[in-house]
């Protein structure tokens, strides 16, 4: 009975990766849909993304740490409130320009 229980919020190598990945794309999402679908800085920031992804995970396959699971744990609850109070705030707030331009068109009288 002297056994630790498990614990089953505790991520692996690769759902380390797996979390990483899903917290890095945000971002390059939410840059091609509130800047009028820029393809080209959401791949840049993919790209990025990517690489850090990536480097985590090594990190976490060559160590075996289990620090590293639960920092990446704990940044998913950090940054997925921050990633709602933002998009948020972009959908609600974010949308002026479009308004903005469409009232500055000039318009054709016949």
């Amino acid at each position: 009975m002297s056994d630790e229980a498990e614990d089953l919020n505790e991520f692996n190598s690769w759902d380390t990766l797996g979390a990483m990945l899903m917290l890095t794309m945000v971002p390059a999402i939410m840059n091609y849909v509130f800047n009028e679908q820029d393809v080209v800085g959401s791949a840049v920031i993919a790209g990025i993304g990517v690489v850090i992804s990536v480097a985590v995970f090594g990190l976490a396959l060559l160590t075996r740490w289990r620090i590293i699971s639960r920092v990446v744990n704990l940044l998913g609850c950090v940054l997925t409130t921050l990633y709602i109070a933002l998009s948020v705030y972009l959908w609600v707030w974010g949308g002026d320009d479009e308004e903005t331009a469409s009232s500055e068109t000039p318009t054709v009288q016949q």
